[in-house]
């Protein structure tokens, strides 16, 4: 009896502990996601159908993804999801032949229409609404970019980063006066925005709009602005590149596998070879070290026949230097005009000028060729979008994180009679997979899509 009397006890416990579970709500409601995808003003009176829009969300918490087609309207909609942040990316491909027959255009392969919001909150059931655009397609783009940079003790740091642009176009294309910078953005982490300061778009990065002296509705959607920037020098036509081509451009163009004499004088080595590579046949570097007022790192020296690119604005570092957690973005761009006369702002969050005031070129997204947009490895170490959709609509990264020795390469579209043709869809987040090691060759093997 007296153990029945504790079989009784124990199911009058379990009924009351079951019953505390349901009364503090920790059984969570799922929740529905509807989003709507829509063409931008500029590309609504085409007629494109949207009913192959395809829609990916994201977890922010657990990385997890789901995708979707849209309807015929436009929409895709999720059903029973958890609550929580989501990413949103909407991408969309229009065939050649139907957007040379709606557009009067010639090209030769599909244009990706692109989407994205950088984090929607899905407390309960919600709509969401994705612009979609077109990014410039351009001749060059950048296929690699090797920013991680090798092991802290056993490689070389930072001093062995490199980036390569290739011709994808099927004609000779020209360097000379090929514009390079690093993107200026809030670098911070996303979760810790504070929107409260009134100099944030609502994804948490930068509102030039709040720039000192910055006024111009188009602010944020008409530009972007150079934390850093170069220029490939030429005559015009001294820098020719084939079709399927590649230069390199290294932060220090030597082979950083064996020692060499810093510019103080000291012996700079590695020591094991094998992490890091070698930049000695690289087409381009920056140096610094005739730059007034620049203290250069002594890892960066003037390297006999290579050609040193022209410095506009090394951004206050000491070198060309990549955020080696990928908080960064890279633009390259060709313009006629002189860009030391085009207008520089402050960062919105600078509430006074001094002499010494940092100011960020003001670049028109109408003259960006490429852009790449990296990212943290690490979801919740990610700082805002920095790029816009127009020049970027996703981001890429090096899933070994920093000084992993690998690098980012942009993946392969098709060949064309030898020729490889690179994937463009203007979504770097799909057109880069990684290298376990960063390859200067111009060789760089790109997966295959």
């Amino acid at each position: 009896m007296k153990h029945f009397q504790h079989f009784l006890l124990i199911i009058a416990l379990l009924g009351t502990l079951a019953s505390c579970k349901k009364d503090t709500g920790q059984d969570v409601a799922l929740v529905t996601l509807t989003v709507q995808s829509s063409f931008d003003a500029e590309n609504t009176t085409y007629g494109f159908g949207l009913e192959k829009n395809e829609v990916t969300i994201t977890n922010l918490s657990t990385n997890q993804s789901l995708k979707a087609t849209a309807n015929a309207a436009g929409i895709a909609t999720f059903n029973n999801i958890s609550p929580g942040n989501y990413s949103i990316a909407s991408s969309l491909a229009v065939s050649a032949a139907d957007y040379n027959s709606k557009a009067g255009t010639n090209v030769q392969d599909a244009v990706v229409y692109n989407g994205t919001i950088g984090s929607q909150s899905v407390i309960q059931t919600t709509q969401a609404d994705v612009t979609l655009k077109v990014g410039r397609v351009g001749d060059f783009v950048i296929k690699q970019i090797y920013y991680a940079g090798s092991n802290a003790v056993n490689g070389a740091i930072f001093r062995d980063q490199f980036f390569e642009i290739y011709n994808n176009s099927n004609q000779t294309l020209y360097a000379d006066s090929l514009y390079f910078a690093q993107v200026m953005g809030v670098s911070s982490l996303a979760s810790a925005v504070d929107q409260s300061k009134g100099f944030y778009l609502p994804n948490g990065q930068y509102d030039w709009t709040k720039s000192i002296g910055l006024n111009n509705t188009a602010a944020n959607t008409g530009y972007i602005y150079a934390k850093t920037l170069f220029r490939i020098p030429g005559t015009g036509k001294q820098y020719p590149l084939e079709p399927g081509k590649s230069i390199v451009i290294a932060a220090t163009a030597l082979n950083h596998q064996i020692p060499f004499t810093g510019a103080d004088g000291k012996a700079i080595s590695v020591k094991d070879p094998t992490l890091t590579i070698d930049l000695s046949k690289a087409d381009f570097e920056v140096y610094l070290g005739n730059i007034p007022g620049v203290n250069p790192l002594a890892s960066d020296i003037d390297n006999t026949g290579v050609t040193n690119v022209t410095v506009i604005d090394n951004g206050g570092n000491r070198d060309l230097i990549l955020d080696n957690l990928g908080r960064d973005g890279l633009v390259i761009f060709k313009t006629a005009a002189d860009v030391t006369k085009w207008p520089a702002y402050p960062a919105p969050d600078v509430t006074s000028l001094t002499s010494s005031t940092k100011t960020n070129i003001q670049i028109p997204l109408n003259v960006v060729i490429d852009g790449v947009g990296l990212q943290h490895a690490v979801i919740a170490s990610r700082t805002p979008k920095r790029m816009p959709d127009l020049i970027d609509a996703g981001e890429t990264y090096v899933n070994g994180g920093s000084y992993s020795s690998q690098s980012v390469v942009r993946k392969t579209s098709k060949t064309v009679s030898g020729r490889v043709v690179l994937k463009d869809s203007n979504n770097s987040t799909n057109d880069f997979g990684n290298l376990t090691k960063a390859d200067p060759s111009k060789q760089a093997s790109s997966f295959i899509n």
